[in-house]
């Protein structure tokens, strides 16, 4: 249930934070700039794209908790950062900085959409047309075995809302319900 909903709850968390932050702004002596308004914007677009089930919302939701993670953009009113470091032979130096609310986030939406995320990591690198079919039907074998279990309501309302399920589950319960209604029809021809 957390998997499908994972995006809300990530932009949830962002809107509360958020919220919270401009709240803490205009209550006491804080400034926000320009990389809060560019988070703020880019919040709102994610939410209005969810708002309208775009496919591949976890990629975009993913790309935006990446800039995030990286600092490209701020959703709180201070700057928080992990910076890295090392000192060899005695000289310091800073390497990088991660915002820790966009990391966190991002590695919840990653281990909550591991499947999601290995596919599309083995799309990208995959150069090799043979290999990526037998993955898609490794993986359309593996929805339809888990489906197959399904009342004929659940099969049925993943038919209807073909754009909040993978393109897999919809075939998977398409062919299910084809060919439970043959066996229907079959077992009616005979009696």
């Amino acid at each position: 249930m957390i998997k499908k909903y994972s995006d809300i709850v990530i932009l949830v968390i962002c809107w509360i934070v958020s919220i919270y932050s401009l709240i803490i702004v205009f209550l006491g002596p804080y400034q926000i700039g320009l990389s809060n308004y560019v988070g703020y914007g880019l919040l709102s677009l994610i939410s209005v794209l969810r708002f309208y089930k775009v496919r591949r919302i976890k990629t975009i939701l993913g790309m935006f908790l990446i800039l995030g993670s990286f600092n490209i953009f701020q959703l709180t009113y201070s700057s928080i950062i992990m910076a890295f470091g090392w000192a060899p032979f005695g000289k310091s130096y800073n390497t990088f900085g991660i915002q820790p609310l966009s990391f966190a986030l991002l590695v919840f939406l990653i281990i909550i959409n591991y499947s999601r995320f290995r596919d599309l990591i083995d799309d990208f690198f995959s150069e090799d047309p043979k290999i990526r079919m037998e993955r898609e039907n490794r993986i359309a074998l593996s929805t339809y075995e888990k489906l197959k279990i399904e009342k004929d309501g659940r099969l049925q309302e993943i038919v209807a809302n073909k754009n909040t399920y993978r393109v897999d589950y919809y075939n998977a319960a398409k062919r299910i319900i084809e060919e439970r209604e043959s066996n229907k029809n079959s077992l009616q021809q005979r009696v």
